[in-house]
């Protein structure tokens, strides 16, 4: 396997990739799915091998299980319950949770 790079400018090119990934993913998924699934996996190596956090609000448009990439409505479920965002993988019928934080907004 390749060495991992430790100059920090291959990292700043791992994240560019990383979204780029995403977005053709984002624009292959009405013609092919399966495509679209290859981009979250290929994302996720680099990240991996470089060893870069992707996003939050990308982390949030694949599912953990399967890494299937999800579209609300399409292959996937959204619900809230009890401050949680539940999200339901159509693919595998994996649950995901997220917490909503609610912000602490001061009024005077």
């Amino acid at each position: 396997m390749k060495e991992r790079s430790k100059n920090p400018a291959t990292k700043m090119v791992a994240k560019e990739r990383i979204c780029v990934l995403f977005d053709q993913a984002r624009l292959a998924f009405r013609d092919h799915p399966e495509l679209s699934n290859r981009y979250v996996v290929l994302a996720r190596l680099i990240a991996m091998r470089q060893r870069v956090r992707i996003d939050r609000d990308l982390r949030r448009q694949y599912c953990h299980h399967c890494n299937a990439f999800l579209v609300p409505g399409r292959n996937m479920r959204v619900r809230i319950h009890r401050g949680n965002v539940v999200v339901t993988c159509g693919i595998c019928n994996k649950k995901t949770r997220y917490r909503v934080v609610r912000s602490h907004v001061r009024q005077d």
